[in-house]
């Protein structure tokens, strides 16, 4: 009889202790965008490379994401790509499989480009994802991010907004 009592209450403290770390884990279990930084550089830095981005958009084998194809080009000083790098923080005790993020776009803005490499986070840990737009020149760089990412296979979403962070 002593011995079922004894079991019965190492039973329900070992319950007890199984609640309040999975209490724990929901409870800490986050991703964070802790910061936002963006930085433009002008299409007529590198002139063949906005030509050979160009030429893809018209020949409809650019690999990204396409905005929207404008009718008519201009030169490339009236355009600017953005790069925003996105400081993350992975809350959780397991590792992120895979992390993308993408722009939110304004009217004048016209692709993101691809990042082909699969970036992850290990737990309890932060790193950088850089993703890069192109818009116009008098754009002004406040845009919003969505930041998918994976444990376990199951996905998550974050926003977050230059500045807002």
């Amino acid at each position: 009889m002593r011995g079922l009592r004894f079991a019965a209450i190492a039973t329900f403290s070992l319950l007890l202790v199984m609640l309040v770390l999975v209490g724990y884990l929901f409870l800490t279990a986050r991703v964070e965008v802790v910061d936002i930084q963006a930085q433009g550089v002008s299409a007529a830095n590198d002139t063949a490379a906005f030509k050979t981005l160009k030429t893809s958009i018209d020949q409809e084998t650019f690999y990204g994401t396409l905005y929207q194809k404008p009718h008519q080009w201009k030169d490339e000083s009236e355009y600017v790509y953005i790069t925003y790098t996105l400081r993350i923080r992975n809350n959780c005790l397991v590792p992120i499989d895979m992390l993308e993020a993408q722009v939110v776009p304004q009217s004048e803005d016209i692709l993101q480009l691809a990042d082909l490499h699969v970036k992850s986070l290990d737990l309890k840990s932060e790193g950088d994802l850089k993703v890069t737009i192109l818009t116009t020149k008098d754009a002004h760089p406040v845009r919003e991010m969505i930041v998918t990412y994976y444990l376990w296979g199951v996905s998550g979403n974050v926003k977050a907004v230059l500045g807002q962070s």
